[in-house]
């Protein structure tokens, strides 16, 4: 009987397991050089699917607070990942913070999220 017990959990959790494998439908990546930060952005949606994306990146240091925000079309998905859909350069000083954040909005209304945060050296 007490093996049920802990099998019970195991078994309820097992479609959670199965998400956390699924494949990002949209996603940054930052990489850093020379003081400035590259923000690249890309998207895998279901073959056939268009959309639209908004990027809003918030730079925060001694010299104030900046917001850039932007945005675009994805063209039709032939099912394999798209991008870079927009790269971005931002000047990060040793002290600033940098938060970046990524919606996509299908042609069927389902968005997705990313959210990126680093600070300077």
């Amino acid at each position: 009987m007490r093996r049920h017990f802990f099998t019970l959990p195991f078994l309820l959790a097992w479609p959670l397991l199965g998400n956390a494998e699924e494949q990002r439908q949209a996603w940054i990546e930052l990489s850093e050089g020379e003081g400035l930060v590259q923000i690249e952005v890309f998207s895998h949606l279901e073959e056939g699917m268009s959309g639209k994306y908004t990027l809003e990146v918030v730079k925060e240091g001694p010299s104030g607070r900046s917001v850039n925000k932007q945005g675009g079309n994805i063209p039709n998905s032939d099912g394999t990942p798209i991008g870079p859909l927009s790269v971005s350069r931002v000047s990060v000083e040793p002290s600033a913070t940098l938060q970046v954040t990524l919606s996509v909005t299908d042609a069927s209304g389902s968005t997705y999220h990313d959210t990126k945060s680093m600070a300077g050296d």
